[in-house]
């Protein structure tokens, strides 16, 4: 058998466990005249807003006749499925109408 090594603290002994540490507080103090968060909130807020436009600077944005080819490919796509779609409930309405009756 393997021999098990207590650790100092470890298996629930009171005088030998080391006291809890408080937990660090992490709110903001809010000015003055504000309850309490708001000027956290006005922080998140405006960081959110500046790393929103960093990211759009970012973006590789598609030329005007990428994006009417694009366009014109969804459309395509919408008219095809539609109706496929279409046929597909005329057919199968049909044949319910021809089960029932």
């Amino acid at each position: 058998m393997a021999k098990q090594i207590k650790k100092p603290g470890a298996g629930g002994n009171p005088a030998v466990a080391r006291p809890a540490k408080p937990a660090p507080s992490r709110k903001p103090a809010a000015k003055a005249g504000q309850g309490p968060g708001a000027a956290g909130l006005w922080d998140r807020t405006s960081q959110f807003m500046r790393e929103v436009v960093q990211e759009l600077k970012r973006v590789a944005w598609p030329s005007r006749r990428q994006t009417i080819s694009s366009t014109g490919v969804v459309l395509a796509l919408v008219i095809l499925v539609s109706i496929f779609l279409g046929l597909v409930d005329f057919v199968l309405s049909r044949l319910v109408r021809f089960l029932i009756g």
